[in-house]
């Protein structure tokens, strides 16, 4: 597994990351690696015009990005405790 040193992150923001992973019980790290697990996760734009166009129909593209968009909201939701 690779290491991730990010550099010059405001202050207020590491705080803020800070919060958010001790009201979820988990260190810092493991908390931004869960979030760069989801936001790697969601497809980008280019992505999803190539998905969109290899479906057959237009409704069915629709439907597949939706509930990928669905499941990731989802999963937010729930590590967040809402």
């Amino acid at each position: 597994m690779a290491n991730l040193n990010v550099r010059n992150v405001p202050d207020e923001v590491l705080e803020r990351l800070r919060a958010q992973a001790e009201l979820e019980g988990v260190s810092l790290s493991e908390w931004v690696r869960v979030a760069l697990d989801d936001r790697a996760r969601i497809p980008t734009t280019n992505e999803l015009v190539a998905r969109r166009n290899a479906q057959a129909t237009t409704a069915a593209a629709d439907e597949a990005v939706r509930a990928e968009f669905d499941e990731y909201y989802r999963r937010r939701l729930h590590r967040q405790g809402a």
